[in-house]
């Protein structure tokens, strides 16, 4: 039997016996276009759906290309919010195995980062790149040692008028992009100064050491910080997100419309 079909027969299976839709992937070589087929129970019947999704720029390999296949398929209507979603993945993605299995459940953290909630801001690949980087500050630090950061991403005109500079720009000499190899070190450097990065939807960084001008009156979160309150009163003034490190414990927080979207700890 040939592996593909030996995988179908399986992912049907696994539909028949249990509450999870089974979406296959696969990576078209040299090419940001994802094949996939979804497996699901119609009326007691195996339905089979088969769609291509385009995700670009992400690192091969990463989580995170899947994390945004399925927030393809959610935007696209195919699977819906309370679904359970079992991902087989075959060594296209770029890693070091033969296949891969994830199950996601599509909860309000998914439907609240999907494309359909951030779209105006930024581009998803954009949006998941700049969290991998939160991610890794909140999970290593620098130098030793705990640190806090802030990220505000996309609406960045009407940010730039609603925030002040604490520092000389360190951006301002030449056009960065948080897509690019081999930025991401120097992001996690300037993370250390006080102050926001503010970044174009596109991925642009525009300046870092950034202090927000915005009134917090009206946002409660207890136990968290100023810089958390500035960044929650910034998107609500604002259709910017925006991407928190906790210095205390690395906790990575995202707000949208005033309101914290998501929270994962390192």
């Amino acid at each position: 039997m040939r592996l593909d079909e030996f995988i179908g027969k399986t992912a049907a299976r696994v539909v028949s016996l249990s509450d999870a839709n089974v979406l296959l992937v696969t990576k078209r070589p040299n090419s940001s276009l994802f094949d996939l087929t979804l497996f699901k129970e119609d009326a007691g019947h195996i339905k089979k759906i088969k769609y291509s999704v385009n995700v670009s720029k992400l690192p091969a390999g990463s989580i995170a290309q899947m994390r945004a296949v399925i927030i393809e398929a959610i935007n696209k209507g195919i699977v819906k919010s309370g679904e359970n979603v079992f991902c087989v993945a075959d060594k296209s993605l770029g890693e070091q195995f033969e296949g891969l299995f994830l199950l996601f459940k599509i909860d309000d953290e998914f439907l609240n980062v999907s494309e359909k909630k951030i779209e105006k801001e930024a581009k998803q690949n954009v949006f998941e790149t700049l969290l991998n980087i939160a991610r890794e500050i909140g999970k290593e630090g620098r130098e030793g040692r705990k640190i806090g950061a802030g990220f505000i991403l996309g609406d960045s005109k009407n940010v730039m008028k609603k925030s002040t500079q604490l520092i000389l720009n360190p951006f301002s000499s030449a056009k960065y992009n948080i897509m690019q190899a081999g930025l991401k070190e120097t992001i996690k450097e300037f993370a250390q100064l006080d102050g926001f990065f503010i970044i174009d939807e596109d991925g642009t960084i525009r300046t870092a050491g950034r202090y927000l001008s915005v009134d917090t009156n009206g946002i409660s979160m207890p136990g968290l910080g100023a810089r958390h309150l500035s960044a929650a009163a910034i998107t609500r003034e604002t259709d910017a997100v925006a991407v928190v490190v906790s210095e205390s414990g690395g906790i990575v927080r995202v707000f949208k419309g005033g309101k914290m979207v998501k929270e994962e700890s390192p």
